[in-house]
């Protein structure tokens, strides 16, 4: 089939009063479609239209068929792809492009989406785009019931503002004013909005500013301080990425919400769904502040009491909760102030250390939070407090010989989260001693056969490298030729596998 058959087959299809069935026109544009393999060229794409035009293709969506639907516009985003943005709204094309941004099917008002996309591409094009009777069907499209074409919407509008132009066209009263409009549709909508909102909020602490300034995050407020369960849940959520910046963090002080948040902590009545998810969601955003290295996390900490309350939740019942508590610690403490604040609280460390000698998917977390404490590193009073922080550890005959037992482990977690903590510990200067003075440990870690699992193998492979790269490794590793040996295990990688020569016996 030729290409210039093609498009007169095209064309046969797609005519209004054509007597083709749906079938025929779904194959005749598949075959068609087979023809135009990689980008096609404007040159291409211009010959095309002019035999068949672009109303033509959209003609066929007059038709409600899925199949038909779904060729069509995979046809025009083919065509048009090498189309500039002045060329998709020119006065010929600009009729279709309303007509799909108005569109009630996804895969067309997505198609439509798609080409507003172009805009981006100068800010010529931008400006046309922001000053057009487009912008505010794409800021519409945001309450589309797709989530998928929703979504498009809203990461176009917030690639938007991350220009100063599209800055101000986003804060512009036409704008707010729809923005404000959405809220008020539904709790699935609502939150769409809430999070492109808060998304170009914390792009900086001006644009924060202006959307505190323009009451765009009042009814957010509102949320969080909801009786609604899982409306604060997603409202808690939201207020990580809030939290990002300092603006962000005087805002929710503004508001009390930082008080009315913690405060949750103090609640006792852990039996009750609704206060145990919410409880893990609030320890989820502390530990969340704690990894944020902007915040000033010691201040809010003494002014609201966040240690104090974490530690009260160590001594939970509520095994949910109490597995959220010890990861925050581990959150906390994954830098060097939050390791120093939670090495201060002497209480806080011993409730945290009653639970080394959990079973289950508490040990793990355990595990995974000691790892993250191990893994702070940056002077030597750093390196001291990890060096106290081991000797904390209980065990017989030792820990580095405990942490062995724990990869032995039939659950996956508790074996992975020792090799986390193994690894953290050879970062430090003094774990790589405490490493090398053990025989049982290196013969250990360089024996191949004590690991058949592929995740543990890499772990392995990489706790080799970590000592392997000790500022003094070959002096350390010289005893009993373990520096050489190291070697040979990071030449041969991570996945050797030994080789058993067999014998082979003659019958008799």
């Amino acid at each position: 089939m030729s290409a210039a058959i093609s498009l007169e087959q095209v064309v046969r299809v797609l005519d209004p009063n054509t007597t083709a069935s749906i079938n025929d026109k779904i194959s005749t544009l598949q075959a068609f479609a087979s023809t135009l393999s990689g980008n096609l060229s404007l040159e291409h794409s211009a010959e095309i239209l002019q035999i068949v035009p672009l109303g033509l293709f959209y003609n066929g969506f007059s038709i409600e068929d899925d199949r038909l639907t779904s060729i069509l516009c995979d046809l025009i985003n083919t065509i048009l792809h090498p189309f500039l943005y002045e060329h998709i709204v020119s006065s010929e094309n600009k009729p279709f492009l309303i007509q799909g941004l108005t569109h009630f099917t996804p895969e067309i008002r997505y198609l439509s989406l798609q080409q507003v996309f172009k805009c981006l591409a100068s800010d010529a094009d931008l400006t046309l785009m922001l000053s057009s009777d487009v912008f505010p069907l794409v800021v519409a499209s945001v309450a589309f019931q797709d989530t998928k074409t929703a979504n498009k919407a809203c990461e176009l509008l917030y690639r938007v503002a991350t220009t100063p132009v599209g800055q101000e066209a986003f804060f512009s009263a036409t704008c707010v004013t729809m923005l404000k409009q959405l809220l008020q549709i539904n709790g699935t909508i609502s939150f769409r909005v809430y999070e492109l909102i808060i998304k170009v909020a914390v792009l900086s602490d001006d644009t924060f500013r202006e959307c505190e300034s323009l009451d765009l995050l009042t009814d957010f407020i509102k949320e969080l301080e909801s009786d609604d369960l899982l409306i604060k849940i997603n409202a808690l959520e939201l207020m990580n990425e809030i939290a990002a910046t300092p603006a962000g963090i005087t805002f929710l002080e503004k508001a009390n919400l930082l008080a009315n948040i913690s405060s949750v902590l103090d609640n006792e009545e852990e039996s009750d769904i609704a206060v145990q998810l919410v409880k893990c969601a609030v320890l989820k955003f502390i530990g969340h502040l704690g990894e944020v290295e902007t915040i000033d996390f010691v201040s809010l900490s003494e002014k609201y009491h966040l240690l104090e309350r974490i530690e009260k939740c160590l001594e939970t019942a509520n095994i949910e909760i109490l597995i959220v508590s010890l990861s925050t610690v581990g959150l906390i403490g994954s830098s060097p102030n939050g390791l120093k604040i939670i090495l201060q609280r002497e209480s806080l460390v011993s409730k945290f250390f009653e639970h080394q000698t959990s079973v289950g998917q508490v040990k793990a977390v355990f595990l995974q939070s000691l790892s993250k404490l191990f893994s702070v590193r940056k002077d030597q009073e750093i390196d001291d407090l990890t060096l106290a922080l081991y000797k904390r550890i209980e065990a017989r005959p030792s820990a580095l010989l405990s942490l062995i037992k724990e990869t032995n482990q039939p659950e996956d977690h508790i074996r992975i989260a020792a090799f986390a903590v193994m690894q953290a510990i050879a970062s430090h200067i003094w774990g790589s001693q405490l490493m090398a003075q053990s025989d049982e440990f290196m013969t250990y870690i360089l024996n191949r056969t004590t690991e058949y699992t592929e995740q543990g193998q890499s772990w392995k492979y990489a706790i080799i490298q970590t000592l392997a790269s000790a500022p003094n490794a070959i002096q350390l590793f010289s005893q009993h030729n373990h520096y050489a040996q190291l070697q040979v295990y990071i030449r041969q990688g991570a996945h050797y596998r030994i080789v058993e020569p067999v014998a082979a016996v003659e019958n008799s």
